[in-house]
């Protein structure tokens, strides 16, 4: 049984989608209180996407709305970075400059851009989220990446 993204492998002409997780709060409602792990929900939403032919993805990950955050997790990083195809990737949120660091395997992307307020954290931001020195390493890896076209 298909799960995931993996659900649409039939249509093989999809080259672009808006995929919006930042409403999954199912989960974080149920867990303990500090125990919300959305990380679990962005690996079952983005099961398959390595399979898919996407040129562009714009990608709202999970949001956890104790703490009013949107980040792109570790399994949701991996997971994206197995989409060869993708030339052009729009993150709707955060992401941890390790995890951006992973969606510099993908062969073919050009265009990696995070977007809405969350970008860049500010300095005296306590949190793991991409900063402005943070941006501008992973600027300067995309930039030197070899794109084979």
């Amino acid at each position: 049984m298909a799960f995931g993204l993996s659900s649409l492998i039939c249509y093989p002409q999809l080259s672009k989608m808006n995929l919006d997780c930042s409403n999954i709060t199912e989960f974080a409602l149920t867990a303990l209180t500090g125990h919300t792990d959305l990380s679990l929900w962005e690996r079952f939403y983005l099961y398959g996407i390595g399979d898919l032919n996407l040129i562009e993805l714009n990608y709202w990950s999970p949001q956890d709305m104790d703490i009013n955050q949107r980040s792109l997790s570790l399994p949701g990083a991996g997971l994206l970075a197995q989409c060869s195809s993708l030339r052009k990737l729009f993150i709707h949120g955060t992401a941890n400059e390790h995890f951006m660091m992973f969606l510099l395997k993908i062969p073919n992307l050009r265009d990696v851009q995070l977007r809405e307020d969350y970008y860049p954290a500010p300095e005296n931001d306590t949190c793991t989220e991409v900063r402005k020195d943070s941006c501008t390493r992973f600027e300067d890896a995309l930039n030197k990446h070899q794109i084979p076209d």
